[in-house]
């Protein structure tokens, strides 16, 4: 399941800042665009109107302000970095949504299967803008003189983490034709899309007034716990947790032939029969559920989840190695490790 409470270093109070100050900005503009926002984000429904949905993972944000917190930062300063951060996170799962044909995420029809694909575009799109907006919110503070310099590394580090997260979705796409994929061409995608946990470590940072080296370190724990999750996001689809039914989302990676790390471990590792069989199966246009069936029973012979299981820890204790050289106390340590392993473990 996904994650939708607290992370452990900051208070329900302060979640509740943090959603007040996503919907806020997003509402401060009229056009029914930005309802569609609204919608894909859980606040109304289809025709605007509000509209409680299932809660959502706003995990991205959150860890913004929890590393800006463990520095002893300013949430004030920090809370426009994790609008910024949650709302890249929701430009992107717009679209995912389009790009893997998901019909429903959090319990309801997605925008394109709502309003098209077209529309959905302009409304991720949209999303995205807003996204680097935010981050000169903190221009309009009357009480401080933010620094230039800062906002400006904050505005570079998102793109940049953007453009990582594009590159990583391009390559996806392309590896599905593949037949054959590596487990380092994996994770390397893998890598591509942690980037949008190492920025929100990164302008928690940023937001806090860490120094170079400190942020640096960040932003390589963040990126770590990151690649952690986006590795187990794909075995999670494969084999769901407690052994509930896959949802649309899961569905939709499945069926669009996402290539996993425990699929490239097969691959690489299973007999000729099995590389050959994995070969006809991904091969087919779409999978359906028989072929998802026959796939993890393949993957179960060559044992191929335990060694995922095992990279997915590995770059665990890369996460903790980078959050050491942070030189935070020991409990600020505990408090953001707690707070990496929940993001990991949730779908």
């Amino acid at each position: 399941m996904s994650f939708t409470g607290t992370l452990p270093g900051l208070t329900s109070e302060i979640t509740d800042q943090f959603e007040t100050a996503l919907k806020q900005f997003v509402d401060s503009r009229d056009l029914p665009l930005y309802k569609m926002m609204s919608y894909h984000l859980g606040w109304v429904d289809q025709n605007g109107e509000p509209e409680a949905s299932a809660p959502q993972d706003r995990t991205h944000g959150q860890l913004v302000l929890n590393v800006a917190s463990a520095f002893g930062g300013s949430l004030e300063d920090a809370m426009p970095y994790a609008v910024a951060v949650e709302l890249l996170h929701n430009f992107l799962l717009v679209h995912e949504d389009v790009q893997n044909a998901n019909t429903e995420r959090d319990q309801r029809p997605t925008i394109w299967w709502s309003w098209g694909p077209a529309q959905a575009i302009n409304a991720g799109d949209g999303i995205h803008a807003m996204a680097r907006v935010s981050v000169f919110e903190q221009l309009k503070r009357g009480d401080a003189s933010p620094d230039p310099a800062s906002i400006s590394e904050a505005l570079e580090a998102l793109d940049n983490a953007t453009l990582e997260i594009c590159e990583g979705d391009y390559l996806d796409i392309t590896y599905q034709e593949r037949a054959a994929v590596s487990v380092n061409e994996i994770v390397a995608v893998a890598r591509n899309h942690g980037s949008l946990f190492g920025v929100a470590a990164k302008l928690g940072g940023i937001a806090a007034g860490a120094s170079a080296k400190q942020i640096e370190a960040l932003n390589s724990f963040g990126s770590a716990l990151g690649t952690a999750k986006n590795l187990n996001i794909d075995l999670k689809a494969l084999w769901p947790s407690d052994g509930t039914e896959r949802t649309e989302v899961q569905r939709g990676r499945l069926q669009s032939k996402k290539k996993s790390i425990a699929i490239a471990h097969a691959i690489e590792n299973g007999s000729p029969t099995t590389r050959r069989r994995l070969g006809e199966i991904f091969m087919k246009r779409v999978l359906d559920p028989t072929d998802v069936d026959e796939v993890t029973g393949i993957l179960a012979e060559t044992e191929s989840r335990r060694f995922s299981e095992a990279k997915i820890a590995e770059l665990m204790n890369e996460a903790e190695t980078a959050l050491n050289q942070v030189g935070l106390s020991n409990s600020d340590n505990e408090s953001l490790l707690s707070a990496a392993k929940i993001i990991v473990e949730s779908e």
